[in-house]
């Protein structure tokens, strides 16, 4: 038989194997937020009636199948030998127990369907593999409706091989802030998320190569909506790595806005065509399942359409500029006009001044920024926030260097982005960023108390002196430097010393006369500047041992 061509008995085998196999569980159990309890099993609308007919593979709205674990095989009569063969992996938010090809009174139109129609299939052919509850890390919802009773994506790639698809399209991630203990859903731990979602994806990679799909005719795509959506970042950021390291095809999509929602995590009709729309938008996909996977369309380009250049043009434009050609020629230890330059000067006027101290590249600002809690992960920015890019859009920075800007405008369904921004070249401009080229995530900054931030990198120790360095700022008065207080203790006897402010990066050096073998505590101090909003802030404690 040839890998194109299904007959009507070969796809009866494949729907009865699938219906019969272990793990296929009902689409129809929600997300469940674990601080409530798992819940009972929600009530089940049946999408057709009941009957006593022979268990024929007659479409009920996309397929054969209630949904869940099961593949929703199309009707072999409608599959012609040319026909495009698309599968779908999922969760709750593709799932048939919820979402169907066509719109219907009690049933939604699918995210994947929009795909179909936008790529001139009949979105009844498509085949779909979805599991409420279910994750890369988290087990779904099992046939019981209940959570952690049921599988992963991992447990149905078999799927591949049984429908022989063209194109596979995995949307994924939503659930995978959770992990399963028993029966039980609880938070996830990232660096399990992370080594489970590595396997996955080569796991993934070596199916699609068995069954002769193209690794770019595999789409990856997180969906997500307003609830929870602080996680959005972090889990789509780990998944776009990991997909285009493996070959595949990512689509950014932005997190939908609580009014595309039914309850912050499910899209409602409006919200089911944004996802649909924005996947045709961010790739080629439509040309993927038009050519049964042998043509590669043209991808809408990373690179967003520039309102204005230069910041005399720009503020002629109205766009808010900051004051930026009379800031300090470095700001928290970084050197303007620059990208990070720009957004700590403007977080530092508009009184947010959290600076983030050990950062060489927008890369790693962002990194720093979240692991120091300066700043709060976002998926529905507000103007002020700050977006990033971990791969430098074209024109604006090396792309390995990520980049910055802060916000100035949001549309309404969170797609479009207007950002200032200041490229590595030192040009300030607005940018009107929207699909591919839209920011993958924002951090968010609170106002300080104006005291000093500051971090110690290295603490040498012997008998006749202590040198201390790091770096600091006075967070409302960083053009004034930050003092230093180092205090060394031994026993009964203290040395201290208060150096002279420094901006940024500081080296001390205390004598300490008399001080014996044996250990000793350090203790560093980062003092308010006078007259300025704050307190000192004590930057480290540590033992050390003289030798």
């Amino acid at each position: 038989m040839s890998r194109r061509v299904m007959t009507w008995a070969a796809t009866f085998a494949v729907a009865a194997s699938l219906m019969m196999a272990p793990g296929v569980a009902s689409a129809t159990a929600d997300e469940t937020d674990p601080s409530t309890g798992d819940g009972a099993a929600p009530v089940v609308t049946p999408t057709s009636p009941a009957t006593t007919a022979p268990p024929v593979p007659t479409p009920i709205d996309g397929g054969t199948g209630g949904g869940g674990g099961d593949v929703i095989v199309p009707d072999p009569t409608a599959l012609g030998p040319s026909a495009p063969r698309v599968l779908v992996f999922g969760d709750s938010i593709s799932a048939p127990g919820r979402y169907r090809a066509t719109a219907s009174s009690n049933r939604i139109k699918a995210w994947w369907a929009w795909v179909a129609e936008g790529a001139g299939m009949n979105p009844r052919e498509v085949m779909v593999s979805a599991e409420a509850g279910s994750g890369i890390v988290p087990r779904g919802g099992g046939s019981g409706g209940r959570v952690c009773t049921g599988s992963t994506f991992g447990d149905r790639l078999g799927k591949v091989s049984l429908t022989r698809p063209d194109v596979i399209m995995v949307e994924v991630g939503r659930n995978d802030i959770w992990d399963c203990v028993g029966t039980r859903r609880v938070a996830v731990d990232p660096l399990k998320r992370q080594r489970l979602a590595t396997s996955y994806f080569a796991r993934l990679a070596q199916e699609a190569d068995r069954n002769g799909v193209a690794r770019s005719r595999v789409y990856v795509l997180t969906a997500w909506g307003s609830l929870q959506s602080n996680h959005h970042p972090a889990v789509a950021s780990l998944y776009e790595s990991l997909a285009r390291s493996h070959g595949f095809s990512w689509i950014p999509l932005a997190a939908l806005p609580k009014a595309q929602t039914t309850d912050g995590v499910h899209p409602n009709a409006h919200g089911a065509q944004t996802l649909g729309t924005g996947t045709l938008k961010a790739s080629d996909v439509a040309v993927a399942i038009a050519s049964r996977g042998k043509r590669s369309g043209a991808v809408a380009t990373a690179q967003g359409r520039v309102r204005c250049q230069s910041l005399r043009t720009c503020k002629a434009a109205g766009v808010r500029t900051f004051t930026y050609a009379k800031a300090p020629k470095r700001l928290w230890g970084v050197a303007g006009p620059s990208p990070r330059h720009f957004v700590a000067h403007a977080l530092t006027t508009s009184g947010r001044p959290a600076p983030v101290l050990q950062a060489g590249s927008a890369k790693a600002w962002r990194s720093e920024a979240v692991r120091s809690r300066s700043a709060v992960q976002t998926a529905h920015p507000k103007p002020g926030d700050i977006a990033w890019w971990p791969t430098a859009p074209p024109g604006v920075a090396p792309s390995a260097q990520g980049h910055v800007g802060l916000v100035q405008r949001v549309s309404a369904d969170n797609t479009v982005v207007d950002v200032s921004e200041v490229t590595s070249t030192g040009r300030f401009r607005s940018v009107r960023y929207r699909g591919a080229s839209r920011p993958r995530g924002f951090l968010r900054f609170k106002p300080t108390d104006g005291s000093p931030r500051g971090v110690v990198t290295s603490v040498k120790a012997n008998r006749r002196a202590v040198v201390v360095s790091g770096r600091a700022v006075d967070t409302d008065a960083e053009r004034r430097g930050t003092r230093i207080r180092v205090t060394v203790t031994q026993g009964r006897r203290t040395w201290t010393r208060t150096a002279k402010a420094t901006r940024f990066g500081f080296s001390h050096r205390i004598a300490t006369p008399g001080l014996r073998r044996g250990t000793a505590t350090v203790k560093v101090k980062a003092l308010n500047a006078p007259h300025s909003r704050g307190k000192n802030r004590a930057l480290l404690t540590r033992r050390v041992t003289i030798a």
